[in-house]
């Protein structure tokens, strides 16, 4: 991660985010809320590519790929510099050029940067974060545990390190995983160990072993947040330690962890991350991307208000697709990323009647879906309405339509049909009488 400028100090997550002219952007600004901001849109839009930014606060860095310069020399240089911020007059200092500023909890400020060339044979480059603080949190990808995948324990460790070591012990797994590589261990099998040592460890002192204290509040306060997060229908109990195994306890039976579905699987993976920052940390922030990922519907509508409930003094940062995350709570900032006519991005923040809307109003309105209906029910329902489109409506007519629309299961579509061929007859009639 490049960095310059003074020695970072901790701050309480992030306040706004400007960017100007650079890739897909053209002027955007985010005011961060303090609790939960929700980034949504269609895909291309920049949504990860704004949380890859946070993310390099939490050593999740990423490079980008500039674009080839044109030049007569053909010396292959390359430039970061995007072809729509060309006639943008930005601040330049040491070889860097501005497209940005991120302003973090406590009013400070870190302007975004990047090279104004590459040289020759380079094309990726590194953003700059000029004057960069310290954030407290972790940075959730989009990539989830799979489930079913049953992995043994062989051993568990015989010491405990503080929540912070144990959460980069986890996320050293995840980031393996992610990059195609193979250690030996799955996360999975990592989480499971570290459950299993903190049952062990975590118990009430004796004459033979003494207790952990961090042991003791991993295995019994996790259980807690799996309480908040997990589904009332699941029925969840507790956890067991039956050596070599995890076992999950419900109200009509138990399971092995490994043999979760993947949405409860998916919600231990978020849950165990957040909880772990948390026993060290009573404020930090977390980035999210696409939590609805192996999600049920009504998990998807339940996963931030659950997390809320855990997690009082945490700030959220989440990226998503889900019309149910994006109307999770109406205490929030939802920002819905758009094309302007120029083709560039920008954000549109909603007000509170959007955030209130259906499922359905929210795909049509803020995530631009034309349409909620299926592709072959949208061909149908065009059929059928161009040959009523050219009839006198009529009684006989009326329950015609009744009829057809309910042979091909669209019974639904029949009061808004029927609307739309009124209102197409009395302009007609209107019409004719001019």
């Amino acid at each position: 991660m490049a960095y310059v400028g003074t020695p970072p100090s901790e701050t309480h997550g992030f306040s706004q985010i400007k960017i100007s002219g650079w890739r897909q952007f053209g002027d955007l600004e985010i005011d961060f809320h303090k609790r939960l901001t929700i980034l949504t849109g269609a895909n291309a839009t920049g949504k990860s590519t704004l949380l890859g930014l946070l993310a390099r606060h939490f050593s999740w860095d990423r490079r980008y790929s500039g674009s080839p310069l044109r030049r007569r020399d053909r010396d292959g240089n390359w430039t970061a510099v995007s072809n729509r911020s060309a006639n943008i007059v930005l601040a330049m200092q040491d070889g860097w050029v501005g497209f940005g500023s991120l302003t973090y909890g406590n009013g400070a400020t870190s302007s975004l940067e990047l090279p104004t060339e590459l040289g020759s044979g380079t094309q990726q480059y590194d953003v700059l974060l000029r004057e960069q603080r310290e954030v407290v949190g972790v940075y959730l990808a989009s990539h989830r545990l799979a489930s079913g995948n049953y992995n043994r324990v062989e051993s568990v460790p015989t010491s405990f390190g503080s929540s912070d070591e144990v959460l980069e012990s986890f996320i050293a797994q995840l980031r393996s995983r992610l990059a195609g590589e193979w250690t030996q261990k799955t996360p999975m099998l990592v989480l499971k160990e570290t459950l299993l040592a903190s049952a062990a460890w975590g118990q009430t002192s004796t004459d033979t072993l003494d207790q952990n204290a961090v042991a003791a509040e991993i295995w019994t306060k996790f259980q807690d947040v799996l309480r908040a997060i997990f589904p009332e229908t699941l029925g969840f109990v507790r956890l067991i330690a039956r050596t070599p195994e995890v076992v999950i306890e419900t109200s009509t039976g138990e399971f092995l962890l490994d043999e979760a579905s993947g949405g409860l699987t998916a919600l231990v993976e978020v849950s165990w991350q957040i909880f772990l920052r948390s026993l060290g940390h009573k404020h930090f922030t977390v980035l999210l991307d696409e939590p609805e990922n192996h999600l049920h519907p009504t998990l998807q509508r339940d996963i931030m208000p659950g997390l809320l409930r855990a997690f009082p003094t945490v700030q959220f940062i989440v990226a998503t697709h889900s019309p149910f995350v994006v109307t999770a709570t109406p205490d929030s900032a939802v920002y819905a990323l758009d094309y302007d006519d120029a083709r560039q991005v920008f954000a549109r923040k909603l007000d509170y009647a959007n955030k209130a809307g259906s499922a359905e109003e929210t795909l049509t309105r803020v995530l631009g879906l034309d349409s909620t209906m299926p592709r072959w029910a949208e061909s149908t329902l065009d059929r059928i309405l161009e040959k009523y489109l050219s009839s006198h409506l009529d009684a006989s007519k009326v329950e015609q339509l009744r009829t057809e629309l309910e042979q091909m299961g669209l019974m639904g579509e029949f009061a808004p049909t029927l609307a739309m061929l009124a209102k197409h007859q009395r302009e007609l009639s209107s019409s004719d009488e001019t």
